[in-house]
């Protein structure tokens, strides 16, 4: 298993909750893997790194699921701990830029691209705060809606439409920046 291929997530259902209130880590892997690791690859984990990172996020939330509060969405409180792991992560270590990318498959051309494309976004990311990277990748990535985005990250609706467009604004002037620097248009 890789960062490409995470495990099937199965038809959404409600969490198993266990009498105590905590809750079902295995249930919350299964269903909500794939979403965990996109968003540490968005909050800056290292694709070659995701799935190692992602196993992490629920070894903590196994250690902490007395914590959970069943009254919110399991999916805010595992992205709470990604925010963390990824944000720890990145005071420990800055990856060099080739452990971004991904190994190659079948299309070495389209891989190429893909490649390519992923690095610029990355290092386009790079100069953003956490807070406005948070909500670009949560709704240009993830394609979650703005309500949704607020109540993971616990902000208002109009904070997370403020901090998309300032984030889309520099986004757009680091992709140009990066490109003029590049070479190309």
């Amino acid at each position: 298993m890789s960062a490409y291929d995470p495990p099937a997530a199965p038809a959404p259902a409600a969490l198993v909750v266990v009498g105590s209130g905590e809750l079902d880590v295995a249930s919350a892997f299964r269903e909500h893997y794939p979403f965990v690791l996109r968003a540490l690859v968005g909050l800056g984990v290292p694709p070659i790194d995701a799935d190692d990172v992602t196993q992490e996020v629920f070894v903590i939330a196994h250690r902490r699921r007395a914590d959970f509060d069943p009254s919110r969405p399991a999916r805010a409180w595992l992205y709470g701990i990604a925010r963390g792991v990824a944000r720890n992560r990145r005071r420990v270590r800055r990856p060099e830029l080739v452990d971004a990318l991904p190994a190659a498959a079948d299309d070495p051309e389209r891989d190429v691209a893909n490649n390519e494309a992923l690095a610029l976004a990355l290092r386009a990311m790079d100069g953003m705060s956490s807070k406005l990277r948070e909500v670009f990748v949560l709704m240009e990535f993830e394609a979650l809606s703005a309500p949704e985005v607020a109540t993971l990250l616990e902000i208002s609706v109009n904070t997370v439409y403020s901090r998309l467009r300032l984030g889309r604004d520099r986004f757009d002037a680091a992709v140009a920046k990066l490109r003029a620097r590049e070479g190309r248009v």
